[in-house]
């Protein structure tokens, strides 16, 4: 009888720090907690700035769940993503960062291709907009690559050269370097007093397309 309940206990107590590990797992990551409702492709080059690193993600429904990992630190973490907005950011075990492409290859940096994606674009003249629908495709906002927004009678290369600065080239003209900026899921940038503009946010994209009026 006695060694059937330190049998018992000892089940009890590994089942409890389990459960604690769990719980404290699920802890609000810190540092991290102002970029909740953030849009998504702001919250990865936040989160890049920050010194983390995608590991690998996946859909549930219709949210997404990323983990990263802090380059110095190595913490792991979890970002669930609904809506186009982080709705949460947790700290995670360290196995849920684990087996990822993160370990099998160089973590994906702010170059991180955003596949291809259909989007609206447009550019703003003495104040109003005009929209278009369009399809992008390339490195996201601030990448170190490039990102190709077609536009229905232009194609616009933008090469991303670090911090707030982009070369911009216009088909079949030569690159002008430019500053541009990334807000609520939309790059824009000024050229010749004109702002062109993308949806670079592929879930919002998806939105603005899908209640696009010509």
């Amino acid at each position: 009888m006695p060694h059937r309940i330190l049998g018992c206990s000892a089940v009890m107590l590994a089942a409890a720090l389990i459960f604690t590990q769990a719980a404290r797992a699920q802890d609000p990551a810190p540092g991290l907690q102002d970029l909740v409702g953030a849009r998504g492709s702001s919250g990865e080059q936040a989160l890049q700035e920050r010194g983390y690193k995608f590991v690998k993600g996946e859909k549930s429904g219709g949210d997404s769940y990323t983990n990263w990992r802090h380059a110095r630190s190595g913490q792991c973490i979890t970002v669930r993503t609904a809506q186009g907005r982080y709705q949460s950011i947790v700290t995670a075990p360290d196995f849920d960062c684990q087996g990822g492409a993160a370990e099998r290859a160089p973590a994906p940096g702010p170059s991180s291709s955003s596949g291809r994606f259909a989007t609206v674009c447009g550019v703003t003249v003495e104040g109003k907009p005009y929209r278009y629908k369009c399809t992008v495709e390339g490195a996201m906002p601030g990448g170190r690559g490039k990102t190709v927004v077609r536009y229905p009678d232009q194609t616009i290369t933008l090469n991303w050269r670090g911090g707030r600065r982009v070369n911009v080239t216009f088909e079949g003209m030569k690159p002008q370097p430019l500053t541009y900026n990334t807000a609520e899921g939309t790059t824009q940038f000024l050229f010749e007093d004109k702002t062109y503009f993308y949806v670079s946010d592929r879930d919002a994209a998806r939105m603005e397309v899908q209640n696009f009026r010509e």
